[in-house]
């Protein structure tokens, strides 16, 4: 990381030097929003995809702009921003982006202004195959709209999950699912959740303590291309355990069978089959194998940008 760049408001700015004050509002209160994007290499085409790279930055203007942040970003200066930050690195492999919008005064709790934008662009591989992971059900309650909506990619949101997946990784899991207020299936700490049931795949809906998951909402229009129904609705605590198949899938997880949930084998404990016919789309599609999805693939070196 010594050796790569970040953008700091367009300006191009050696890793070491990246910073921002203790006495910041984003230090002192987590008045900070980010996304996170993949890249995905294509080494037969010499082409670097970044992944629903308007989507992701279209949600970061909503974050900014329902946490009050002030600013004169669009997205097509942020494109321009992610851009130059990656070729900066010379990224020609798998990576990841995250960009991050914090306020980088000193003041009270409601100041607005001004905003820090930081744009850090690094090689990040695939997550390793497995065969699924031990998910538990946790006892912490997923934040609510009421309190602070999950639709924000807000810092300061993540803490609620962090305290989930902390007693989860103590409990001997890999990870888990938060329930929201009224006791239903809301998300992993960092993902949205899936299930499927005699060929139906099922996931909560947008109102039940969620992140509004770009990956989520492709993978549904996958599973629509590939004639799976598929069902957005309250889910039960227990039909996670009567589930035949389940995963989690989001950027950083990309998509992520589970094996069991509070020890209740799913399925056969194995990647289900329509997981995996989503998985394999899925990875078609981020390496430019699938032409009719060509409009989320942003391509880095021949872009007209």
């Amino acid at each position: 990381m010594k050796e790569t760049y970040i953008s700091l408001n367009g300006r191009i700015t050696p890793y070491e030097e990246a910073k921002i004050h203790v006495s910041s509002v984003a230090m002192k209160y987590g008045a900070s929003v980010f996304e996170g994007i993949r890249g995905y290499w294509n080494e037969e085409q010499k082409e670097l995809y970044l992944f629903a790279l308007e989507q992701h930055l279209k949600r970061l203007l909503d974050s900014m702009n329902l946490m009050g942040m002030e600013h004169d970003y669009s997205v097509d200066k942020l494109i321009f921003q992610v851009e130059e930050i990656v070729k900066a690195n010379q990224l020609k492999q798998d990576c990841y982006i995250r960009v991050a919008a914090s306020i980088e005064a000193d003041g009270p709790l409601d100041t607005r202004g001004p905003v820090l934008l930081n744009i850090a662009a690094f090689p990040q591989g695939r997550k390793p195959i497995q065969t699924g992971i031990k998910v538990s059900i946790s006892s912490w309650t997923r934040l609510s709209d009421n309190m602070m909506p999950p639709r924000i990619k807000c810092v300061a949101n993540y803490q609620n999950g962090r305290l989930a997946l902390l007693l989860a990784k103590t409990d001997g899991y890999d990870n888990t699912i938060l329930l929201n207020q009224n006791g239903k299936v809301a998300e992993a700490p960092t993902a949205a959740v899936f299930l499927v049931k005699n060929g139906v795949l099922t996931t909560p809906v947008v109102t039940d303590g969620i992140l509004e998951s770009i990956t989520r909402r492709f993978l549904i229009e996958v599973a629509r291309e590939l004639n799976i129904p598929i069902i957005e609705r309250q889910i039960d605590r227990s039909e996670c355990y009567l589930a035949d198949e389940a995963f989690l899938c989001g950027t950083g997880a990309e998509i992520l069978p589970i094996r069991s949930i509070d020890h209740y084998l799913i399925g056969d404990g194995k990647d289900g089959i329509i997981t995996q016919r989503l998985k394999n789309f899925y990875f078609d599609v981020v390496y430019g194998k699938k032409p009719k999805y060509s409009h989320l693939l942003f391509p880095i070196y021949n872009s007209k940008g």
